[in-house]
């Protein structure tokens, strides 16, 4: 199922949206300025998003998982790799704070940050779309790649077809720095997975239709 570039078009003003909402927040929480940009978005295979993901194999990964079910079902998840984790977490809190104080933090951080963002997207579908769905409460993981999006896990119970390639996934590419690291020309970069069946990645092409032709 593909899109065409109008309708990538409109996903992408509504995840902008949602990281303008997100990065807002997060600066909000940690008192400095957070910036978050959306460099890639693409519409692939459950295969093709681990590929794309899956830089190294077998490294462990951590994310925060958020379930949504209702009209729309399927999976969000906010990747980063095991190492990047550390360095996400180093940001939000300074420089300053001890490794093995870091250690201690990462989840909590973590999950407080996977909420917020996720949150923030999630909410851009619902401020635009007229379907009903409500979200189940988040939680952290560390697994490899094939682990973390593995389709079994993930609930995608609204079609009736389990073949793997069957099922969709938005791949959204998101680059995380402070304003200090702009300067830096750092970033640190993550994932954001949306999986999808098959049928409400139907019903979501629909929706995206709809507010379309209201333009």
């Amino acid at each position: 199922m593909e899109l065409t570039e109008m309708e990538q078009d409109a996903l992408k003003e509504f995840f902008n949206m949602g990281l303008g909402m997100a990065a807002d927040s997060l600066s909000k929480m940690v008192k400095k300025e957070i910036l978050l940009s959306l460099p890639q978005l693409a519409v692939v295979t459950h295969r093709e998003a681990v590929a794309l993901v899956d830089h190294t194999s077998g490294e462990k990964l951590v994310a925060v998982r958020q379930i949504f079910l209702g009209e729309l079902c399927g999976t969000a998840l906010l990747i980063f790799p095991g190492g990047k984790s550390l360095e996400l977490v180093r940001t939000l809190l300074g420089d300053d704070v001890p490794l093995e104080t870091l250690t201690e933090l990462e989840q909590e951080t973590l999950l407080d940050v996977g909420n917020v963002i996720l949150n923030a997207f999630l909410s851009s579908f619902t401020q635009m779309m007229t379907v009903d769905f409500e979200f189940e409460a988040a939680e952290f993981l560390k697994a490899d790649c094939e682990a973390l999006l593995d389709l079994n896990s993930h609930r995608l119970s609204c079609s009736e077809d389990n073949e793997g390639d069957s099922k969709q996934a938005f791949f959204l590419m998101m680059d995380f720095k402070t304003a200090e690291d702009e300067l830096r020309r750092n970033s640190l970069r993550g994932y954001v997975v949306l999986l999808f069946s098959k049928d409400a990645m139907a019903k979501l092409k629909q929706e995206i239709a709809r507010i379309i032709s209201g333009l």
